[in-house]
């Protein structure tokens, strides 16, 4: 393989990861700010209409 190769590679792997962090990171701060803004209720609804909706 040539250096230019492996150099792309390691680039788009970088930019791979850091896309999924930042995903991961978007939903934890809105459920931060959902939980902020509503308190623990809306995790309780929404666990609950999730298993209502499954069963």
């Amino acid at each position: 393989m040539s250096t230019e190769t492996e150099h792309t590679d390691h680039q788009e792997q970088r930019t791979r990861l850091g896309l999924i962090a930042g995903a991961v990171l978007c939903l934890v701060a809105s459920g931060g700010l959902l939980w902020w803004r509503y308190g623990g209720a809306v995790f309780n609804d929404l666990v609950t209409s999730t298993l209502a909706w499954c069963f």
